[in-house]
């Protein structure tokens, strides 16, 4: 490195000193407004979660049940051939076979469609109240200026101050909210 290269390195050192040296009290003066939320206890724990909740698990013990249905079904139609294998003739044979592949198409394409609509009506269900929350802290975001709203459900967040944490507030207005909207 030249004397000039060196030179030059320690007057741009010099000025990043200097200007630290005048930003960073400034910096440490003023206060960020932090606020955590955990939004899978916030939607665990409001009303409008637990419902959702339940008819979710609601829904998926329908599916279940026609299932379970379709399964018997099946099995009493196969149990059917095996027990007469011996005393029909094969055309009768063969037209019990189809009808056992037809119901089991059936259970595949029901359990397929059903599957897709569950998963389909579970995520309009939460993306509505995710955004029904989302709309609820933003207005707290405004009204106290936060400049920083962490999740911990998903940030990785290790430690804050208890404090900090919105989430049971959120909750409360978000259960409010749905209270004055009947």
């Amino acid at each position: 490195m030249t004397n000039q290269a060196i030179l030059t390195a320690k007057r741009i050192f010099l000025i990043f000193l200097i200007t630290g040296l005048i930003i960073l009290p400034g910096l440490a003066q003023s206060q960020i407004k932090v606020a955590i939320i955990n939004s899978q206890k916030a939607f665990d724990e409001s009303t409008e979660g637990q419902k959702a909740v339940t008819i979710l698990q609601e829904r998926e013990e329908q599916m279940k049940s026609q299932l379970k249905k379709l399964d018997e079904e099946i099995k009493k139609l196969r149990d059917r051939l095996a027990s007469q294998r011996l005393t029909l003739s094969t055309e009768a044979q063969s037209q019990l076979q189809l009808e056992i592949d037809q119901k089991e198409a059936a259970r595949l394409k029901y359990e397929q469609e059903s599957s897709h609509d569950f998963e389909q009506f579970k995520s309009q269900l939460i993306k509505r109240i995710r955004d029904e929350m989302l709309a609820i802290i933003d207005d707290l975001v405004k009204e106290r200026d936060y400049e920083l709203v962490f999740d911990l459900s998903g940030s990785g967040l290790i430690h804050y101050k208890p404090e900090l944490d919105i989430t049971d507030e959120v909750i409360k207005l978000y259960d409010l909210s749905k209270v004055t909207k009947r």
